[in-house]
């Protein structure tokens, strides 16, 4: 599995309306026929307007698939307007035997 990482610091004014944007693009995700295993917004503990957006893919290819679609340009787009994206990153995760059990 993969996981997809972004950072974003947001205006305070624009808390609000990222939040929405967030919402209804994670919303998109979950309703596309994908790969896409979990996807979460995260605010950071004593930073309101920091946060991390991260999605968990099957494998590389459906994560491709998903940076090179329009839904994508779209989420790195908002971001832009309605803060800094920074720090993106794609990690492997690896399950323990007793996740993949559970699981």
């Amino acid at each position: 599995m993969l996981s997809l990482e972004i950072h974003v610091d947001v205006e305070p004014e624009k808390r609000r309306e990222f939040l929405l944007a967030a919402e209804s693009l994670l919303e998109r995700v979950a309703a596309e026929k994908s790969s896409c295993l979990d996807r979460r917004v995260f605010e950071q503990h004593g930073d309101p307007n920091h946060f991390l957006w991260r999605e968990e893919w099957l494998d590389r290819a459906a994560l491709d698939r998903r940076m090179a679609s329009s839904a994508f340009r779209t989420l790195l787009g908002a971001l832009r307007v309605l803060g800094q994206a920074h720090d993106i990153r794609v990690t492997n995760i690896e399950r323990k035997p007793s996740e993949e059990a559970s699981a």
